[in-house]
């Protein structure tokens, strides 16, 4: 019994010493993908660090190579359960032991059985919703690799390095790149490091399982390309919000200062942490084409990379568009978020995204150049003298595939009369011209020229919130305007006129609307229609209005 005791006990010692450095081992890599790059919040999935050390494990440090090759190998945990298609592996003592919460997202002791209990029926969810209701094939059995023919699922601390991975392991079909894996997932144990603090726990394991399992449906039927990690992360943050649509945890990534709000002038093919906030990329997808055009994707893309299977699916009759094209659009749609949402024509939830700021430049009225670049793939937006927003929009597909991180110049010409006809009229009365040296690769846009930028904002609008609604004007000017609102049986709920306010975050005018009706009473829920009248004429529609 005591030889029994001191064995045991040296096992534990050994067990902790091996968890601990396999726990470093995981951060090393992820340190190696984010070289120079900091980040404000968590980096959410281990597969691009996995990927990067495999596409470059011949330059590995001694060390760098040991992290790698302890994450390829699958973990020996002290139990395992099965739960419907998944085989969930734990420890029950040691540093890898989950568990539940409590209301102040502490740790219960003892609760390894209810975590693990947990992870299955998450899973089998995510399973059931991901194949079933979305159509995606499930992931391919491993041959009994972890015990059994079902899916593995390992649970350690991953510190706070990442929520979960998911490891690419035997091949399937042989090929050197594009070929499709087994593989298994590895998700943290107790997620006490996620904000907001409402998604630690077991909010921030749901959206954790439902992407990596993606990842495992990605790598087993459609194929693994190396170095073009950036869609399968931008597909599986996606597919948290599809299955698991109120965590939004993200939310953090849209808001990052490292996310495409705030870089938008990073190549889309980037496989740096801004690709986990691009999976606004589908919430576009979806809303613009339906939601089943990302699989139709992901079936090409057993064919050939990411980038030639999206142009692929955008390029058939029913969706009578390209990557080219669509990639312009989304460039658009980016603006309208945050202070500038409308949730009815672009994103439902872009309220909740970082509101981009345009670059600033002057115009005194007479000619102006603005000189620029951009990566392949990319957009760039100006602010021109607080009444004029553009967006400029590289397209270079190949040079994208080929190199994300060459640069190409451009120039804005302004002027205010049209000097020949590659000049375009704007909304600000400014005529402008864009100057590159291969013009089929680019588009410019007035963002508030084009159809539907003129709509009242916020749409819907939350009234009582001590916010308005907003009418913009195309006149750079302060200037005098009425707004009349009727309800759906054309009765009239409030009418005034006013003075135009300036909103500088938007550099434009506007007409305003606090939601009270003529008795200075809050308007009830409901469509409404609203007649605008201002300096260049007169507009009308309608508003979406929802009472607090």
């Amino acid at each position: 019994m005591i030889v029994n005791r001191i064995l045991a006990q040296l096992l534990l010692s050994f067990m902790l010493q091996t968890s601990l450095s396999a726990g470093t081992q995981h951060q090393q890599l992820v340190n190696l993908w984010l070289r120079e790059q900091p980040t404000d919040v968590p980096n959410k999935c281990g597969l691009p660090a996995i990927s990067y050390a495999l596409q470059n494990r011949s330059r590995l440090k001694a060390s760098e190579l040991l992290a790698l090759n302890s994450i390829l190998v699958r973990p020996t945990l002290q139990k395992s359960v099965v739960r419907g298609h998944f085989r969930i592996h734990y420890d029950t003592v040691g540093v890898h032991e989950p568990a539940m919460l409590d209301a102040q997202r502490r740790r219960i002791v003892g609760t390894a059985n209810e975590y693990a209990d947990s992870v299955g029926a998450i899973l089998d969810y995510a399973y059931r919703y991901e194949t079933d209701s979305l159509g995606y094939a499930p992931p391919p059995a491993d041959d009994g690799s972890g015990g059994g023919q079902e899916y593995d699922v390992y649970v350690q601390d991953l510190g706070s390095s990442y929520y979960g991975f998911t490891t690419p392991e035997t091949p399937i079909n042989g090929k050197p790149n594009g070929g499709t894996y087994t593989s298994f997932i590895t998700t943290d144990n107790d997620f006490t490091f996620v904000a907001p603090f409402s998604n630690q726990g077991l909010p921030a394991l749901r959206v954790t399982l439902a992407h990596e399992l993606h990842h495992a449906i990605q790598m087993g039927n459609h194929g693994y390309w190396s170095g073009d990690i950036s869609f399968y992360e931008i597909t599986s943050v996606w597919m948290e919000d599809v299955v698991y649509t109120d965590v939004n945890d993200y939310y953090q990534y849209t808001n990052s200062m490292n996310g495409q709000f705030a870089q938008p002038q990073v190549s889309f093919v980037s496989n740096q942490f801004i690709m986990y906030s691009r999976s606004i990329w589908c919430h576009y997808l979806a809303k613009r084409f339906g939601r089943d055009i990302v699989r139709r994707m992901w079936q090409e893309i057993g064919n050939v990379p990411p980038l030639n299977a999206m142009d692929i699916v955008l390029s058939k009759p029913e969706f009578a568009s390209s990557f080219r094209n669509a990639f312009a659009e989304w460039s658009t749609w980016n603006f309208f978020t945050g202070s500038r949402n409308d949730s009815v024509r672009y994103y439902p939830e872009g309220g909740h995204y970082r509101t981009i700021a345009p670059a600033s430049s002057a115009f005194s009225g007479t000619a102006r150049t603005i000189v620029g670049s951009v990566a392949p793939c990319a957009s760039k937006y100006f602010d021109v003298g607080g009444v004029l927003s553009l967006v400029v929009t590289n397209v270079n597909v190949s040079a994208a595939a080929t190199d994300e991180t060459q640069s190409f110049s451009f120039s804005i010409q302004l002027n205010q009369k049209r000097v020949d006809n590659n000049y375009f009229s704007t909304s600000a009365a400014i005529f402008v011209k864009l100057d590159a040296p291969d013009p089929t690769n680019w588009f410019i846009k007035d963002l508030f020229g084009i159809s539907g930028a003129q709509s009242p904002f916020p749409n819907p609008y939350l009234v009582g919130d001590n916010r308005f609604l907003y009418f913009p004007l195309s006149t750079p000017n302060q200037s005098t305007g009425s707004v009349s609102i009727f309800s759906t049986s054309m009765d009239l709920v409030y009418s005034s006129s006013q003075v135009s306010v300036f909103l500088p975050e938007l550099g434009m005018q506007a007409l305003r609307w606090n939601g009270m009706n003529e008795n200075n009473r809050i308007v009830g829920s409901g469509i409404y229609f609203y007649v605008v009248e201002g300096p260049a004429g007169a507009s009308k529609g309608k508003v979406a209005i929802i009472r607090k």
